[in-house]
């Protein structure tokens, strides 16, 4: 793994060519998702739908999107890194991840708490099964998706408590029955 970095940090020496191309490609692998998104929000803007995105701790929206739109970079270059490896073989994992993470903020008006957590649940569950898979090809690759898992934790883990919490059993229960008469 960290031989790996290592290599790929080197200064450009003998094989300048397939560096630069390295390079290359790396960059239009973390740009491509955020062009995605881009073609999306446009997308949605002309339908009427604006995307939502988690900020917890009273955080403001805004902080939210930099963090959720930071994290599609980290995807492509992991996909790029294991992709070195196996030869575009696990594109499908990386490329359903980033779909869903390009989807879920304009998913997330539409739905309840409820919807809303499973849905960051099963995107966790996602994100670690192709973590797991880059993780496998490229260690490197597994380390970049860290941040990703992390971010899409607190999401799950937050929206399923405050979900249970308002959810009964535990949540305080209204009484059908109607006041006693003074």
């Amino acid at each position: 793994m960290a031989a790996e970095a290592f290599e790929f940090i080197q200064p450009i020496r003998r094989d300048t060519g397939t560096r630069l191309r390295d390079l290359a490609l790396l960059a239009i692998a973390a740009g491509l998702p955020l062009g995605l998104f881009g073609l999306a929000n446009l997308a949605g803007e002309s339908l009427g739908l604006m995307p939502l995105f988690f900020a917890p701790f009273g955080l403001p929206g805004w902080v939210g999107a930099m963090l959720h739109l930071s994290l599609l970079p980290l995807c492509g270059i992991a996909a790029q890194l294991a992709a070195r490896h196996d030869g575009y073989r696990s594109i499908g994992w990386s490329g359903a991840l980033i779909l869903a993470l390009i989807v879920f903020p304009f998913l997330a008006p539409a739905l309840d708490s409820l919807q809303l957590s499973l849905l960051a649940t099963s995107l966790l569950l996602l994100a670690g099964a192709t973590t797991w898979r880059l993780a496998r090809l490229s260690p490197l690759a597994g380390l970049v998706m860290v941040p990703l898992l992390i971010w899409l934790g607190i999401s799950a883990a937050l929206g399923l408590a405050l979900a249970a919490s308002w959810s009964p059993p535990f949540a305080l229960m209204q009484g059908n029955g109607l006041p006693p008469k003074a």
